[in-house]
């Protein structure tokens, strides 16, 4: 088996339909859960982005959306999208989110993940800052870009062609943390940037990746702190980082912290 079907292959068995759970290999002809939907996206691949959230996949987008926080739907309107990478990296870098912004994030991130991964997910992928980068090291099996919002995976392809990444370097996939399209035990290691305070349940959405990822699997999260006010996105004390973690299945010494300011870093081991 060549390069390219390897790499297909652990995709379609690491990728399972959040409505029945099934995987393009275990998914009857005839599905009366998703209604073959799942199977005719995952044909798409690899030259297209997949929409595997439940309400698409079930037909019930209009109540999807009345469903969705302010904090999740925000992230959706286009103009949110055009400005997130031309506006926002250069406030990270002044001290924000970073002093150095994105780019000392993705060292730190790069270090802790290790060399040689297997399939790393990027969730809540905003513009696809994180994916890129990996993805022109050429380090990685496979990286899957997943995010809510269908106006952030269009700058995500954008980007990559303005970047010359090949459609087989990023698979990109509009979801739900909060029903993962992953297999149990799949993903080798998931990075989700400044993207836990807008997650409707946080807890919740750690649990599923805490499902999704392998024996040793590893967890590279960042959000940001109280003293800001939780208005319209909730953010967290730093005692509640860890103890969502552990809650979500980490054991507690597979769980570091660290703050600077009013952004928290975690880092999990499964």
């Amino acid at each position: 088996m060549d390069e390219n079907k390897k790499a297909m292959s652990s995709l379609e068995e690491a990728i399972a339909c959040p409505v029945c759970y099934k995987t393009l290999t275990t998914a009857p002809q005839d599905c009366n859960q998703c209604h073959n939907y799942f199977r005719n996206e995952l044909a798409k691949l690899p030259s297209a982005s997949l929409d595997l959230t439940p309400e698409r996949i079930k037909g019930e987008i209009d109540d999807a959306v009345d469903s969705q926080p302010l904090r999740t739907e925000l992230f959706r309107l286009p103009i949110i999208s055009f400005l997130y990478e031309r506006i926002l990296p250069p406030i990270w870098a002044m001290g924000l989110r970073n002093v150095g912004g994105i780019d000392i994030e993705f060292q730190e991130c790069r270090e802790f993940f290790g060399q040689n991964l297997g399939i790393v997910a990027d969730i809540s992928c905003g513009t696809g800052i994180f994916s890129r980068r990996l993805a022109l090291l050429q380090q990685c099996e496979q990286i899957i870009a997943l995010d809510y919002s269908e106006a952030m995976l269009g700058q995500v392809q954008q980007q990559m062609q303005l970047e010359g990444i090949s459609p087989s370097q990023i698979t990109i996939i509009r979801g739900d943390v909060a029903a993962l399209p992953f297999t149990p035990n799949s993903l080798d290691a998931v990075y989700s940037g400044a993207a836990m305070h807008c997650w409707p349940d946080a807890t919740q959405g750690l649990r599923n990746i805490y499902q999704a990822l392998r024996s040793g699997g590893k967890l590279f999260a960042t959000t940001f702190l109280q003293p800001l006010p939780s208005i319209v996105f909730r953010f967290f004390t730093p005692d509640e980082l860890p103890q969502m973690a552990i809650a979500a299945g980490f054991h507690p010494d597979c769980v570091q912290l660290e703050t600077r300011g009013v952004y928290g870093i975690i880092k999990c081991v499964k």
